[in-house]
């Protein structure tokens, strides 16, 4: 098999990204519907049906998350393989810092907004 060259590793980089922001996407869109239909169908919703849409939504964005490190531990390993792009791509330490804080408190709100009983909704100090 032939050795990547740096404009095909960077290729793949970049590719990995765009799969990233993808991934990145879908999480959101599922993060928002979850909460508007929960909040929509709050008066259908018994307790076990809560819980099985907060199952539901874990493995979501679990999937979702691990799909996003595994796409970053490949992005890493190419640059360690390929002679050369070490000096040109650094570790985005910021940025996958600020998606996996993202990730963790959008987790927990929107597991907060599925459990949050309407009183506490209409009573909020305003």
């Amino acid at each position: 098999m032939e050795a990547l060259t740096v404009h095909d590793a960077v290729q793949l980089i970049r590719l990995n990204e765009d799969a990233i922001s993808t991934q990145f996407q879908v999480w959101l869109t599922i993060t928002f519907s979850t909460i508007v239909a929960t909040f929509a169908g709050r008066s259908l919703l018994t307790r076990k049906t809560k819980w099985l849409v907060t199952l539901l939504y874990l493995l979501a964005s679990m999937a979702t998350l691990s799909s996003s490190i595994y796409l970053a531990e490949s992005n890493a390993r190419i640059v360690s393989t390929v002679e050369g792009l070490s000096s040109l791509f650094s570790p985005p330490i910021f940025a996958g810092t600020a998606y996996l804080s993202l990730f963790i408190a959008g987790i927990t709100t929107t597991v907060y907004f599925i459990h949050m009983k309407i009183g506490e909704l209409l009573q909020a100090p305003t």
